[in-house]
Parts: C-alpha cells; sequence; structure tokens
C-alpha cells in the first residue's frame, strides 16, 4: 500500500516542480521581453518580477518540508528525487 502511495505523491510532487519552473520561465521571459521593449517599463517592474521569483523559491521549500509530515514516505521519495 505504501509503494503506490509513495508514487501518487511523487508524481504529484513533480507535477508542482514543473508548474512552478513554467511559472519561472514565462516570468523570465516576459522581463527579457520588456528589456527589449521597454527597458524603462522592465526596470520599475524588476522588484516585482525578482519578489515574485523569491515566493517561487519559497513554495518549492514549502513543499519539500511537507514531505517531513509525511515519514514513512519521505525517505523514499527523497531517494527517488536524488
Amino acid at each position: 500500500m505504501v509503494c503506490w502511495q509513495t508514487t501518487r505523491i511523487l508524481k504529484t510532487l513533480i507535477r508542482y516542480v514543473k508548474a512552478l519552473q513554467k511559472d519561472r520561465i514565462h516570468i523570465m521571459n516576459r522581463y527579457r521581453h520588456q528589456l527589449q521593449t521597454s527597458p524603462s517599463d522592465a526596470e520599475s517592474n524588476r522588484p516585482q518580477m525578482v519578489d515574485h521569483l523569491a515566493n517561487s523559491d519559497r513554495q518549492l521549500t514549502a513543499a519539500l518540508y511537507m514531505l517531513d509530515r509525511l515519514g514513512r514516505y519521505k525517505d523514499k521519495i527523497m531517494k527517488q528525487i536524488r
């Protein structure tokens, strides 16, 4: 029973990480586009972009810390992640 739950948790975690990564790429591409088209707007939006990326990092860290609550699954999942 533990095996399928570990797989399910890992797949969900992978989907979440991919979604965060896609969002980060989108934000960076949007910023690069603004730098080329309107550098002044890009500079004024830079603090929000940096904050958004920092929030993304915090969300990923929080998701990994949630594994601590799942003690019996954590070791198996962390082995597969590494």
